[in-house]
């Protein structure tokens, strides 16, 4: 196996800037593995040359190659091979020309270079506070730092003078991570003559998504945004106009029946008013969703489904009116919000429901008692005695009534009067609505029990202490 061997190509900063798409087409030119820096004005590339001997030459032949092809594009570089791509971007800062080191040679070859060098490599973490402790004890060269004892000096200053320390000796923290060259996912179609409904849209959706999703995979990336850019047609020979529409997914993916169906009942809700005769896909890419399923729990559907069925439910009831459940801060009873549905499953919460329920296996539980609300209050007739509920009826389908046998309250609850009272609606609160939840009223003032009736079943109920009406509240099961 052949030695790995780093060039890294660095051209001071200019008055002028720029040079950077030009030093990348340049490392391009010998190795499609190269990484780019560029902090604070630099511009600095790392080449992997390795096995270039075979096509070029020894490893001074191949830094002479660089220097001469980066001549030829009017650039004026520092040049550096060395085995370890530390020491070639730490030798291209530090020295001009063309500087080769034998591999082995790297932490010899670094020695002598000034610790301020450390300032271009990490320049956050070194010169908060190293550089100064540093030249108080003394420590001027890489080599000297280099030597140091490394519990002593990371217990001085800190984890990161291990990574100083390593520089200083030119061994890698990490592998070279390749730069990309950013590509654009887009499609357009010209149609051969103007289409209107969704129907024959979808068929130019679907040829146009194909393709993107293909490269998409190959890329290991997703869709975060789907751009929908429709040119529709004039009749007064104008030009024509774009009517485009933004999509941004919940989840990154690149499945075409998806993105296609999210594509068309997005439109369905939103309709161009003309004819088509050009359309154009443009994917907002993101780094690809990694899975890993359990084997202890149900398989849950894919975010796609669940993003499709959400479309189709606010293509058909109105975003406004999906959603999710969750308590709000108020004591209020029955007070609720909505909020959008989630379509990424939390795997920490998944392995702490299968310890919870690993758990409860093992050990000893108590039954705890349930409320099923009702959704309006149930009108009732109370009968009180000492204070207390001794009977409760009602006309309502599906509720019994009977003599009370055991009563637990009253515990009082109120709020929102602030907010001004008024006459009851039969709900149990006053007749006017809150501005943050307008399907409950404004204020309340009520006192609860728990009661179980001589036919078996229990109820909650309450008294409206502003009309002294009765209402069942709830089902305890």
């Amino acid at each position: 196996m052949a030695d790995v061997l780093y060039a890294c190509l660095y051209r001071p900063p200019q008055p002028d800037g720029g040079g950077a798409a030009a030093l990348h087409a340049i490392a391009r030119e010998f190795s499609p593995r190269f990484e780019a820096h560029g902090a604070h004005g630099d511009d600095l590339v790392v080449v992997d040359v390795s096995g270039l001997d075979r096509l070029i030459g020894p490893a001074r032949v191949i830094g002479e190659e660089l220097r001469r092809t980066a001549a030829a594009h009017g650039l004026r570089v520092h040049v550096a091979v060395a085995g370890t791509q530390t020491a070639a971007r730490v030798l291209a800062q530090a020295q001009p020309g063309l500087t080769v080191v034998a591999r082995g040679g790297e932490a010899e070859a670094l020695a002598p270079i000034a610790i301020g060098i450390l300032e271009k490599i990490d320049p956050d973490a070194f010169a908060a506070c190293a550089s100064s402790a540093l030249n108080r004890w003394g420590i001027r060269t890489l080599g000297e730092l280099a030597a140091l004892p490394a519990a002593d000096l990371t217990s001085r200053i800190g984890r990161s003078a291990s990574a100083w320390q390593a520089i200083a000796r030119g061994d890698d923290l990490r592998p070279l991570v390749p730069t990309l060259e950013e590509e654009r996912f887009e499609s357009t179609l010209d149609l051969e003559w103007p289409i209107e409904g969704l129907e024959p849209l979808s068929f130019v959706l679907t040829r146009l998504l194909e393709p993107l999703s293909t490269r998409l995979e190959r890329r290991d990336r997703g869709a975060a945004v789907l751009h929908v850019l429709l040119w529709l047609v004039r009749s007064d020979g104008a030009p024509s106009p774009v009517y485009a529409r933004r999509l941004e997914l919940p989840t990154p993916m690149r499945d075409v029946r998806a993105l296609r169906t999210l594509a068309l009942l997005d439109l369905e809700s939103h309709p161009p008013d003309a004819a088509i005769e050009r359309v154009t896909i443009v994917i907002d890419p993101t780094p690809g969703r990694v899975l890993q399923h359990t084997l202890f729990t149900r398989a849950h559907p894919t975010p796609e489904q669940i993003a499709t069925l959400l479309a189709r439910l606010g293509a058909l009831m109105g975003q406004d009116r999906i959603g999710a459940a969750a308590c709000v801060d108020t004591y209020r009873p029955g007070a609720f919000d909505m909020q959008p549905f989630a379509t990424v499953h939390d795997s920490k919460s998944e392995v702490r429901s299968q310890k919870s329920a690993s758990f409860d296996q093992t050990s000893d539980f108590t039954l705890q008692t349930s409320l099923r609300r009702c959704r309006h209050s149930v009108p009732a007739r109370v009968a009180v005695a000492d204070g207390r509920p001794v009977r409760v009826t009602t006309d309502r389908r599906g509720y019994t009534g009977g003599a009370v046998v055991h009563s637990a309250g009253p515990w009082r609850v109120s709020g929102d009067w602030w907010l001004g009272a008024g006459g009851s609606d039969g709900s149990g609160g006053s007749g006017e609505t809150n501005p943050t939840h307008p399907t409950h009223q404004a204020s309340w003032d009520r006192d609860e029990w728990d009661v179980a009736l001589s036919d078996g079943a229990v109820y909650r109920v309450f008294r409206d202490r502003q009309t002294d009406g009765w209402f069942i509240d709830a089902i305890v099961d």
